[in-house]
């Protein structure tokens, strides 16, 4: 069965809402934040945040694992950095080793 191609418009409709994405994240006062409240900030449909936030290269970050089965939470490093304290910072980055 031949492998279907990617839609160049999907491409290009996620380079265009990227920046929504990543402004909808650095102005929130949560230092995290899921696809699901992304999604509602920006007005976009979840997948195509999902999308975005998978396959930017703008230096979105994921939370550390905290074992409680919630879904993936995001941030991007700016964001991570203003709204966390360097002790805060720390200990993630021993709980993330």
């Amino acid at each position: 069965m031949p492998q279907r191609k990617a839609d160049p418009r999907s491409r290009r409709t996620a380079i265009a809402d990227e920046p929504l994405v990543l402004a909808t994240i650095e102005r929130s006062d949560d230092t995290w934040l899921s696809a699901e409240a992304i999604a509602a900030g920006s007005g976009l449909p979840l997948d195509r945040v999902r999308n975005i936030l998978e396959t930017t290269p703008a230096g979105v970050i994921v939370a550390p694992a905290d074992g409680s089965g919630r879904p993936a939470r995001y941030s991007t490093r700016g964001h991570y950095r203003a709204t966390t304290s360097l002790l805060g910072r720390y200990f993630d980055a021993l709980a993330s080793s």
